[in-house]
């Protein structure tokens, strides 16, 4: 179920007649129904590997043994993990008071989101001749 949109300063959010009711995907998917497999898991799983293939290469680039320090892999990638959750919570939180900033701006200014003049393709297509 869609959450009402809430403005700054605590008003209940409507969109003004004749602007298209479909804006509120500005407002971010709170049920996630766009985001795909995945879109949640792959900024804590690429830091995750980042960090891993990091730890290994440091002990080949030291000419250790890849298998020298395994707590040492475990822990990075544990680390990749948590900063790769972190990013991907701090984008998450960016990105949605961007969006309500956005959301709002078209509330208070609905004439510059008017819906276009619908056209069929054979008023957009120009007469040719071709040239021989």
């Amino acid at each position: 179920m869609a959450k009402t949109p809430v403005d700054v300063s605590g008003t209940m959010l409507e969109p003004p007649e004749g602007l298209d009711p479909d804006c509120l995907l500005f407002l971010g998917d709170p049920d996630r129904k766009t985001y795909g497999p995945l879109t949640r898991g792959w900024m804590p799983v690429t830091a995750a590997i980042a960090l891993g293939v990091g730890s290994v290469l440091s002990n080949v680039a030291s000419r250790m043994p890849i298998g020298a320090g395994v707590h040492k892999h475990v822990l990075n990638t544990l680390l990749g993990l948590a900063i790769g959750e972190g990013a991907w919570r701090y984008r998450e939180k960016f990105a949605a008071e961007r969006d309500i900033q956005y959301y709002h701006y078209m509330i208070m200014h609905p004439e510059d989101f008017q819906a276009p003049e619908r056209k069929k393709f054979s008023e957009v297509l120009q007469p040719w001749f071709p040239v021989r």
